[in-house]
């Protein structure tokens, strides 16, 4: 089984992301959550955070290795946090789904609670982005690569003036095991449903913000594999009867493999109006791993022919044509890889963040 090892005696739980005081405190319930604190770390504006569900491996030297190989579903995530300039993860939480289902009941511990009072009471950031990347990258490709990568194109506008989270899931295949993908992301879809609960959980408590100001919005962005992902947790939810809950103001789609009719009534995407303010499918013909997926699975993909039927979706779906902007280096990465290498399109991300920025500092 292949492994990462980022740190050697690193296990460092920070306030980082959870300004938590006490070490190791621990929650029972049908979520249970780990709190690890067993040092202090002095707090960086610039780390940047993400959680998985890889299972983890801690070592004699107490360092620590998250599996690239996993098969099953985990029920576990992981909230960590990355420090660029010493390539080191701090492990901050466990949070495990203690039920064979979707959590339902409310956390006796959430984490939201202290993020939102480190974040935003005290630094002023009220702009939250989680963003789902795709499938069969090795753990450090989808932690130190990726995040540095979206640092260096997105910079302080999203590291320093928001708060970023990446979800690290799935497991690193070869190219021909692709058809693993979408077994991967129902186990993925099984353990996100943690983190949306205790979103939802969080956004949706009267109590709390009665006596705190709402004046924070949640953005999430799916990239290729993880479209998929979101849809089967979207059925399973359905399935087990759970309501929505208004959590984001914007969800967006890139490159995704979910299929065209996602929108229709019955299918997975209907009603997301009740999830979010704005729903935003970016639609590109020239995405090359798209079109082959599309020839492999007999089933044209959502990210390069758009969505059945545009003219009959309801107004908060916004689908944006990019084709045009599509450069040759985009075309390195089979045209998938644009939310990384397209400036047009970044320039347009950043300036509608920076903008979203500016009215809450108003």
């Amino acid at each position: 089984m292949n492994k990462t090892i980022f740190t050697r005696n690193r296990i460092c739980a920070t306030a980082i992301y959870i300004l938590f005081l006490v070490s190791g405190f621990n929650v029972k319930a049908q979520i249970e959550s780990t709190i690890f604190n067993p040092e202090t770390r002095t707090i960086k504006e610039s780390d940047a955070l993400f959680f998985t569900n890889r299972p983890i491996l801690v070592n004699e030297d107490n360092s620590f290795t998250f599996l690239n190989k996993s098969t099953d579903k985990t029920n576990t995530l992981y909230f960590c946090a990355y420090d660029f300039e010493t390539d080191s993860i701090y492990l901050n939480a466990r949070t495990i789904n203690l039920s064979d289902q979707y959590p339902t009941e409310k956390p006796k511990y959430n984490l939201f609670y202290e993020s939102y009072k480190y974040y935003t009471l005290e630094r002023g950031i009220t702009r939250y982005y989680i963003i789902v990347g795709g499938y069969g990258k090795s753990f450090k490709k989808q932690v130190n690569s990726y995040m540095k990568r979206l640092k260096a194109n997105y910079g302080d506008s999203l590291f320093n003036k928001a708060l970023v989270n990446v979800f690290a899931w799935g497991t690193e295949e070869e190219a021909y095991k692709y058809y693993n993908a979408v077994r991967k992301s129902k186990n993925g879809a099984n353990d996100f449903a943690i983190f949306q609960h205790m979103l939802d959980d969080f956004m949706s408590d009267s109590v709390f913000w009665k006596s705190n100001p709402k004046d924070i919005t949640v953005t999430i962005l799916f990239s290729s594999m993880g479209n998929n992902l979101f849809k089967e947790y979207l059925e399973e939810r359905k399935k087990q009867g759970i309501p929505f809950v208004k959590t984001y103001k914007r969800i967006l789609f890139l490159g995704s493999v979910a299929p065209r009719n996602a929108f229709e009534r019955g299918e997975a995407f209907h009603n997301l109006h009740e999830m979010t303010d704005t729903v935003d499918v970016f639609v590109n013909s020239k995405d090359v791993l798209l079109k082959l997926s599309s020839v492999a699975h007999l089933k044209n993909r959502m990210g390069n022919k758009g969505p059945k039927d545009p003219e009959e979706l309801p107004g908060y779906i916004n689908v944006i044509d990019i084709k045009d902007i599509i450069t040759i280096k985009d075309m390195s990465g089979l045209g998938h890889d644009y939310l990384l290498t397209n400036p047009v399109l970044q320039d347009g991300i950043l300036e509608s963040i920076n903008k979203n920025i500016e009215k809450s500092e108003q």
